[in-house]
């Protein structure tokens, strides 16, 4: 699921801050969170994200890079009515200088009887440092994007209305 640029920087920042250096080494991670989301409708969004990484470092015990796959496990609930709709999602996250990208689906939602109803899925890659999109895909919901917090507001309570 998407959430914030904000998110996945202050993510990697503590990822980077928390492995260990060590010369020409990699270092295996892992992680889980929770987040919660509470739409303009009333939806309650609960996601449980999962994490497992290698960050890479050179001969001289320099960050090199960070790869991340993570999992997504999302329930929307309708506070006024109790209905549910599960969620789920994969992506890999790599950075490297700044430019993270990633790769894979994002907010998948399928409601049962109606197949899926939002799909982000895809390869977006942008800057780290000012958040810029310097490639999205044709079917990625940029975090630059100002309009898609409304749309992906939206769609979310389409469904239950």
């Amino acid at each position: 699921m998407r959430h914030t640029l904000a998110g996945f920087a202050g993510l990697i920042l503590a990822v980077a801050v928390a492995v260990p250096v060590a010369a020409n080494s990699t270092d295996r991670f892992s992680f889980d969170d929770v987040l919660h989301r509470e739409y303009s409708c009333g939806v309650l969004e609960t996601t449980q994200v999962y994490g497992e990484g290698t960050a890479y470092f050179g001969a001289d015990g320099t960050w090199l890079s960070t790869t991340i796959r993570f999992r997504y496990d999302g329930l929307f609930t309708d506070s006024a009515t109790g209905a549910m709709i599960t969620a789920k999602g994969r992506q890999i996250l790599s950075e490297q200088a700044g430019t993270i990208i990633l790769r894979g689906q994002g907010t998948f939602i399928r409601v049962p009887g109606e197949g899926v109803v939002n799909f982000d899925v895809g390869r977006l890659v942008f800057d780290l440092r000012d958040g810029t999109t310097t490639f999205a895909s044709a079917k990625v919901i940029p975090f630059d994007d100002p309009d898609a917090p409304a749309r992906v507001d939206a769609a979310v309570c389409s469904l239950f209305g």
